[in-house]
């Protein structure tokens, strides 16, 4: 009975899914280990999973070069295109040949984080990024992509993104290509002959990187302890094997577990001293976190180590600024903060006390409250793991509502609301990509609501704003 339900799920998510998927699909594997599965294109958006090396994801949007758009597990997401090798190239269409076509025509963006770009491929810059229902004029086009003005800016935007209006043609336009900028190379590394030696990382969240740089991609976060393998040495960075893969961390965070490391000559004599802050301006007020996986550093830039990451919510104390960093204090311990995820005052997570508000909404809420912090698990939908859907199904469940199982079809449930008049109780319903519905949480009131977001975070209290509202949503009421 269980794996016939399973299957049932699997396949109504699957069945959301490939309504929307564009025609431009093309299987890709996981080059990296613990890869995030993200919900949107940047490394600010809420992560789905980490997917261990090797796993198969299927790619629906490369007009991003730096994250493609995929699904994995009957969820449509984005993952970095450094870490996916795409099995196959997907057949761009033709450019239009329509010598006699007018010289422009209207036309509309039809999907989500679609990104104009300088030139007819993603080895071209970025000028912007556009959702579905921007209007653009189209002047033309050139193997697969339209040369476009939005606001009064040119560029070239992929053409499966792009609706144009009725019984028009675009010209051919022939840009100058621009050819693809190298990936940097790694210093010559002196190497350990005796076969390495053996060490542990001293530090919290220290990257696993593929070179001697910060340039280079991440392999892996790595968490105080982790045992390495020392092998040599390039510059301020140690070359290192950890479970079997060759890779580089900063020296500052390797220590030899065999006494000190090995005398291998390093082109740099001395390492890079550690930024002095801007002076600070003393000030000392209440405070809390804004995003969700905030980090919280040791000094005012990306370059100082991570003490600790929070959630929305957490509170803090505000005891000056440097530039755009907060320095502040969090449970007895100092440190900085990037400033736009602080704000001054205490969060507010009661009730709402919308006066149009029923009291089996307030109930709901109250009854989701208590579920915070509990664990985020793919798939479940008890106290002992929740995913999104499971989660709203959970509480629901709780009052006699019946709920369909995943977020595309929860988002027919009930009855449509304006995101205007939202009460305690309405389900918000989140668009991952195009017409996808991929996230589901319950309104709170007073701007806020709870959902199952992601495996760091579990059932958390997030702010109906920025990304959350930027990202598209619509509500459902169903008491």
């Amino acid at each position: 009975m269980r794996k016939y339900v399973f299957r049932t799920l699997a396949f109504a998510a699957l069945f959301c899914i490939l309504l929307t998927v564009s025609v431009f699909a093309e299987d890709a594997e996981i080059t990296g280990n613990d890869v995030n599965f993200r919900s949107g294109p940047g490394t600010d958006y809420a992560i789905y999973d980490c997917l261990p090396k090797g796993t198969v994801v299927t790619v629906t949007d490369r007009s991003n070069g730096e994250w493609y758009g995929v699904t994995y597990g009957g969820h449509s997401g984005f993952i970095s295109s450094a870490y996916l090798s795409v099995s196959s190239s997907p057949s761009e269409p033709a450019a239009v040949e329509t010598p006699s076509a007018p010289a422009s025509s209207g036309g509309t963006v039809n999907a989500m984080y679609v990104r104009l770009r300088s030139g007819p491929s993603t080895d071209h810059s970025i000028l912007g990024e556009y959702n579905k229902g921007t209007t653009l004029t189209v002047t033309g086009s050139s193997n697969g992509w339209y040369a476009v003005v939005i606001n009064g800016e040119s560029g070239y935007m992929y053409a499966d993104y792009v609706t144009l209006g009725e019984n028009v043609s675009v010209p051919t336009v022939e840009p100058e290509p621009v050819a693809p900028t190298p990936a940097p190379t790694p210093a010559p590394v002196q190497t350990d002959t005796s076969g390495g030696t053996p060490g542990h990382i001293s530090g919290s969240y220290v990257y696993f990187r593929t070179g001697p740089d910060t340039t280079y991609a991440i392999y892996d976060s790595l968490d105080n302890g982790t045992k390495l393998t020392i092998t040599g040495r390039s510059g301020n960075w140690i070359a290192v094997t950890i479970g079997g893969t060759s890779g580089y961390v900063y020296s500052s965070y390797v220590v030899s577990d065999g006494g000190d490391i090995p005398d291998l000559p390093s082109p740099t004599p001395e390492p890079t001293p550690e930024p002095t802050p801007a002076p600070v301006e003393t000030t000392s007020i209440a405070g809390y976190i804004t995003g969700n996986d905030v980090r919280f550093r040791s000094g005012p830039s990306t370059e100082y180590g991570i003490l600790g990451v929070y959630n929305y919510g957490k509170a803090l104390t505000i005891t000056g600024s440097s530039g755009q960093w907060k320095a502040v204090t969090i449970d007895g311990t100092s440190g900085y903060v990037y400033g736009q995820y602080v704000a001054e005052g205490r969060v507010a997570t009661e009730i709402g006390d919308d006066t149009n508000s029923t009291e089996l909404g307030r109930q709901i809420v109250e009854y989701a409250l208590q579920y915070e912090g509990y664990p985020y698990v793919w798939g479940g939908t008890s106290p002992s793991g929740f995913d999104c859907s499971g989660f709203t199904t959970y509480v629901y469940g709780h009052f006699g509502i019946t709920l369909n199982r995943v977020a595309c079809d929860q988002a027919r449930n009930g009855v449509a609301v304006d995101t205007s008049a939202l009460q305690p109780g309405d389900l918000l319903c989140f668009y991952s990509s195009a017409d996808y519905i991929g996230h589901v949480g319950i309104y709170i009131g007073n701007n806020m609501f709870i959902h199952a977001s992601t495996y760091t975070t579990g059932v958390i209290i997030s702010e109906l704003s920025g990304y959350y509202n930027t990202r598209g949503f619509i509500a459902r009421r169903v008491i």
